[in-house]
């Protein structure tokens, strides 16, 4: 070969030699961005986390001031006032970190739901509970027979099939997606049987305690709004003439609550529920990311 050719052969090469390099550079570059917009989201959701937890223990502590508990729980109490698209520099009470952090959090008066706690017997399916699910069940416009179907499933619950939350009757047969997100807003899944809520319960949820119509429910909770109950008895007395469903449990206090959060934090998002008793401690029973 002359000593042109070799010239060329060693111009292509030393191309060939670049363009490699350049593309390996470029790969490692690659590689290392990955990885750091990787641990850089590890840190928004530790931080997210560490955020969440703080506003979970503001929320225990409304819950927990003896001041605001009382005898009586109401849709009046500071604990229902929602946090709505609180800055977090706000919360934090110093310079956030991410400029356009939110927070939104709301508490639920669990016991304002159905129980499905309750559905469960001594010997099995408590027939009462059962009934007065069903008839929740016929105010929503699901089908009534899924009511001894899903006792079934509570009282018969085993590790196999641990009924620990509403999405875990997804196994039972005729609930579907659609009749879960119908049932959210009104069932709960406690960790032991409880009474109704009077003051904070859906007309839907009060036709579980009371032999009356859905538009009878929703005029209670009109005059409700007017003045809560102060007690059992000034509940009965104000029904008109209905009678209370048997073997179905009311009160007008409180002592499970859920809360729920929404975190943004720059490119981050954290939604969480939590589970609290209200007791001496305000204690947190469980917490899970949605």
């Amino acid at each position: 070969m002359n000593t042109a050719g070799q010239r060329g052969v060693a111009v292509v090469t030393a191309l060939l030699l670049t363009a490699l390099s350049v593309t390996l550079v470029t790969g490692i570059f690659w590689q290392q961005q990955i990885l750091v917009r990787g641990m850089e989201g590890q840190r928004l959701h530790l931080q997210g986390k560490l955020i969440a937890r703080a506003a979970l223990d503001a929320a225990r502590v409304t819950l927990l001031d003896p001041a605001r508990q009382g005898n009586v729980t109401t849709l009046d109490g500071d604990w229902a006032v929602p946090l709505v698209e609180l800055r977090l520099d706000r919360f934090l009470g110093q310079e956030a970190e991410q400029g356009d952090g939110r927070l939104e959090q709301h508490i639920v008066d669990a016991q304002g739901c159905f129980n499905l706690r309750n559905l469960a017997g001594a010997n099995g399916i408590d027939l009462f509970q059962a009934t007065a699910f069903a008839r929740l069940l016929a105010a929503l416009k699901l089908d009534t027979a899924l009511a001894y179907r899903i006792a079934g499933a509570v009282a018969g619950s085993s590790r196999q099939m641990a009924i620990e939350q509403l999405d875990d009757l997804g196994g039972v047969a005729g609930v579907s997606a659609d009749v879960l997100e119908r049932m959210r807003d009104f069932v709960v899944v406690l960790p032991a049987p409880t009474a109704v809520n009077v003051n904070t319960a859906s007309p839907e949820v009060l036709t579980t305690v009371v032999n009356f119509s859905l538009r009878d429910a929703r005029e209670l909770v009109a005059r409700r709004r007017q003045a809560h109950f102060k007690g059992a008895s000034d509940f009965a007395f104000r029904l008109n003439d209905k009678e209370t469903l048997e073997g179905v449990n009311y009160q007008v206090s409180s002592d499970y609550f859920l809360v729920h959060s929404t975190l943004t934090l720059a490119r981050a998002s954290l939604r969480t529920q939590a589970l609290v008793r209200r007791s001496s401690d305000a204690s947190l029973l469980w917490i899970r990311e949605e």
